[in-house]
């Protein structure tokens, strides 16, 4: 492993305030490059890959800022052929989907110390023409869920159910949709956008958590360019909805844009405004990139990968309304590396505002193959002083056990007092409990004294705080 350090750390070229990068497993990822990363409460990573030990096989891993390893490499899909992987957190479990050729299976992992809660299990084996589950939790520990049935973009609610994966709320055939699409919860709003099936470009949706249809399909393109599947979604302080994706050249100069839609009535509030184009031989643009929130109001990370032509990483930093506060500069450079290629980018930043990524990294001597590699971005590089006070959260809050067996202690770090409210997954309230002193103990019964049955329930308290645990019987 050393040496394979070594090895990702010549010949690149790290920009201005950026760590050295290093690579992430201990294993290639050569036959595929698709990897996500998360960041837990306390500043740990775990990263989630699609080819591990040099085959189409699912693998996990936790390790710290500094590279040291956590939770080593580990498969967590079958031994079986595997592959278009995605991944969601709910609560403080990390939530894994990927296809085994034509069936669909999950796994769950602890946040907390990486451990496995479900193994690799079936969950439908409906052909689904691109794989991926496009998944958002909501405050009371539902699964809002997009994914293909054939070429229909089927849009659900799912709750957790013990033993048994996921059962289906309600579900909908999204109308003229093309297979793909992505969607983001926001409070009481549900933000969908897809595919055109005829126009290829995008249509916007709005349903509320109770699947009623806010505000009906819309086309806010107007096909003006040749969109891809799966865009960027990203909100502003005003819970304006923000879109963005790197376009083909049709009536558009290639670049990567930026939408805005009212967050209420979808009203178009921004159209197809240019973060970065297309400028070789400098740049290319791709769509591999992240969008992520920094500590001042409306401001956001860009970084993306340049594709095949240049073997380049770059970022910079806009606000909601599409201005360039911070233009764009080099973070890692593979030039003096090529042939190299960097692909597939993921990342996170934390309420500081430093940025993390990883990225394929490919090595072509002494032995070919892609590695997650992982790098880092200081915000404080940045200089930039904020005017507004950042949101930061209430409190974060932890439970003794989980499942559930007799009592738990719910304990929260950052304020000393909240009031938490427990729903079943019926979304019913049936339990409030106060919490002072910076903990309390629950014994696992309703509002009226009597003890809860077996199941999954979900503990909301406020500032967006909300823990999933599984109660069992005594």
């Amino acid at each position: 492993m050393i040496g394979l350090i070594l090895l990702a750390c010549l010949g690149v070229t790290v920009g201005p305030g950026w760590s050295t990068p290093i690579l992430a497993t201990d294993s290639a990822n050569t036959s595929r490059r698709i990897q996500f990363l998360e960041r837990d409460d306390l500043g740990r990573f775990h990263l989630i890959w699609a080819g591990y030990n040099d085959s189409s096989r699912i693998a996990y891993k936790m390790f710290a800022q500094d590279g040291t390893t956590l939770v080593s490499d580990t498969m967590i899909s079958r031994d079986v052929n595997s592959a278009y992987l995605s991944t969601m957190i709910l609560g403080d479990s990390l939530i894994v989907f990927w296809r085994e050729y034509n069936p669909i299976y999950y796994a769950i992992r602890s946040l907390t110390d990486g451990s496995e809660i479900t193994p690799a299990t079936y969950l439908f084996t409906t052909y689904t023409q691109y794989p991926h589950i496009r998944a958002c939790p909501d405050s009371l520990g539902r699964l809002h869920v997009l994914y293909n049935d054939g070429p229909d973009v089927i849009y659900a609610v799912w709750n957790p159910a013990p033993g048994s994966g996921f059962t289906t709320e309600y579900e909908w055939v999204i109308e003229d949709a093309d297979a793909g699409g992505v969607l983001l919860v926001d409070e009481n709003r549900v933000h969908v956008v897809v595919q055109d099936t005829l126009a290829n470009d995008y249509l916007y949706l709005q349903y509320d958590l109770d699947g009623n249809t806010v505000v009906p399909s819309t086309d806010f393109t107007d096909g003006e360019f040749y969109s891809s599947r799966f865009p960027v979604l990203e909100l502003d302080s005003a819970r304006n909805l923000m879109v963005f994706d790197e376009t083909s050249a049709y009536k558009a100069e290639e670049a990567i844009y930026m939408w805005k839609l009212n967050g209420e009535t979808g009203e178009l509030l921004i159209d197809l405004k240019p973060l970065v184009s297309h400028e070789l031989p400098v740049m290319n643009t791709s769509d591999d990139f992240i969008v992520e929130a920094l500590p001042i109001q409306d401001q956001y990370f860009l970084c993306w990968s340049s594709g095949n032509d240049i073997n380049k990483i770059f970022n910079l930093v806009f606000d909601s309304e599409g201005n360039i506060i911070v233009d764009w500069h080099v973070a890692y450079d593979y030039s003096d590396e090529d042939p190299e290629d960097t692909e597939n980018i993921d990342g996170v930043s934390d309420d500081e505002g430093n940025l993390y990524i990883v990225y394929a990294q490919v090595e072509t001597t002494p032995v070919g193959g892609y590695y997650p590699t992982f790098g880092w971005f200081d915000y404080s590089y940045l200089g930039i002083e904020d005017m507004t006070a950042p949101v930061l959260r209430e409190g974060i809050l932890t439970l003794s056990q989980n499942p559930v067996q007799g009592g738990v202690l719910f304990s929260l770090t950052g304020s000393q007092s909240m009031n938490l409210r427990v729903f079943d997954l019926s979304g019913r309230e049936v339990a409030d409990v106060s919490l002072s002193d910076g903990s309390v103990f629950w014994n696992g019964t309703g509002s009226s004294g009597e003890r809860l049955p077996t199941g999954v329930y979900t503990v909301v308290g406020s500032s967006g705080i909300s823990k999933r645990l599984t109660l069992l019987s005594d």
